[in-house]
């Protein structure tokens, strides 16, 4: 006899009447999958005992594919969230529901850079990159980190992978830092500035205004430090190079250029023959350059620019499978993907960021507007929770786990 029959026999011989809180788990569970989402949220409030089962992620494993979950690697709050709490961000998210906190301000305009990882926000502000923690709480403010990496000149962009932060520099250098706080340069990688960078293992890949792709190969010595940087390769892509990728493998890597000049926008080298093996966009009218380009898998990239689209390319065929045009003919100028389904798009104008869901091309999911002004987002990162946004003046964090 099962522990719910056992319970009802016992409660009949004793001329009670059994209430809907004292059936067993099993009980309440199987009752759940018979409810939405609306009755399952107003049981929660009931008592304890219902919002601790009601916590359960296999209660609302069933309803999976209403809601576009952010898949976030390199977030350790993630791993945390219960999967009724992403349901609730998710929603939020979708829905427009956010607050919107400052994080830091410039005392200019600039061209900012940034990368959130492992709970860190990086910035980049003239010649320094810094470390913010942005806050989970509401009243509690972010924590600026005082301790900055430090260039010569402007820093371009940089990245941050296996604990190194290796960034370009406009003095054509280029700068790895470790997290045993030992710093490594390459001086006169390029002789103008060094647009872009992309790190994926030993592989070190940078796009200059030169019009050169150059790929590097750090040695290590037996701690496990740099020991030195060796040039590998160079090859000539025919314009002034905005951005640089390396697929996960590092099998791969592609240069976005300004396309004023040259055959096409979109280069990718084969980092095994140490050849190029593709151009894609030769139809691109002349000037959409791609300003920013990121690797899905070994065979999917993701690229934005000038022409206000986003496009995917399936490097099996060289061809565009799927694009995404911005509504009002804006061009994005950054692009950020969880590897799934969901892209976020930032724009030229106004502060405002597109989230697109894969599936859908005729209009963004979301489009938010940031910092109430006109200006480019330069770049943008997201956690499970926070959506991060560099403008021209400051750097916002838009907080998608706030109730209304």
């Amino acid at each position: 006899m099962s522990e719910t029959a056992s319970l009802l026999v016992e409660a009949k011989s004793k001329g009670a009447y059994i209430q809907f809180i004292d059936l067993p788990d099993d009980a309440l569970l199987t009752i759940f999958t018979h409810l939405d989402i609306a009755s399952l949220a107003l049981l929660s409030r009931v008592c304890r005992r219902l919002k601790a089962l009601l916590n359960r992620d296999h209660v609302w494993m069933l309803f999976n594919d209403n809601f576009n979950i952010l898949q976030v690697d390199n977030d350790k709050h993630d791993k945390g969230l219960p999967l009724k709490e992403k349901f609730r961000i998710s929603h939020n998210r979708e829905k427009g529901v956010y607050q919107e906190t400052l994080l830091t301000n410039f005392p200019g305009r600039q061209l900012p850079w940034l990368q959130y990882h492992n709970g860190n926000l990086w910035v980049s502000s003239r010649n320094v990159i810094q470390s913010i923690k942005p806050s989970v709480h509401k009243k509690s403010r972010s924590k600026k980190d005082n301790s900055g990496h430090k260039l010569n000149q402007d820093v371009t962009k940089f990245v941050i992978r296996d604990e190194k932060i290796v960034s370009g520099c406009l003095d054509g250098s280029i700068h790895i830092w470790e997290t045993s706080g030992s710093h490594t340069e390459i001086s006169n990688a390029h002789g103008l500035d060094t647009q872009a960078v992309d790190l994926c293992g030993s592989i070190i890949v940078s796009g200059s205004r030169e019009a050169t792709l150059k790929v590097y190969s750090m040695q290590y010595d037996d701690s496990g430090g740099i020991q030195g940087v060796k040039e590998r390769s160079c090859f000539q892509v025919g314009d002034r190079v905005w951005s640089v990728a390396l697929s996960q493998g590092g099998c791969f890597c592609a240069s976005g250029t300004a396309f004023c000049e040259g055959e096409s926008p979109i280069s990718i080298v084969d980092l095994n023959k140490l050849c190029r093996v593709s151009q894609l966009g030769q139809e691109h009218k002349i000037g959409a350059g791609v300003l920013d380009l990121l690797f899905e898998d070994e065979r999917s990239l993701l690229t934005c620019g000038y022409d206000a689209y986003l496009r995917q390319w399936d490097l099996r065929t060289n061809t565009c499978v799927c694009c995404w045009e911005q509504q009002y003919d804006s061009a994005y100028y950054c692009l950020r993907s969880d590897g799934h389904r969901s892209v976020f798009a930032g724009t030229s104008r106004h502060g405002s960021v597109d989230l697109w869901d894969k599936r859908q091309t005729k209009s963004p999911v979301k489009t938010f507007y940031v910092g109430h002004r006109n200006s480019p987002v330069y770049s943008l990162d997201f956690s499970s929770t926070h959506l991060f946004v560099a403008l021209d003046l400051q750097v916002k964090a838009l907080n998608f786990s706030c109730y209304k």
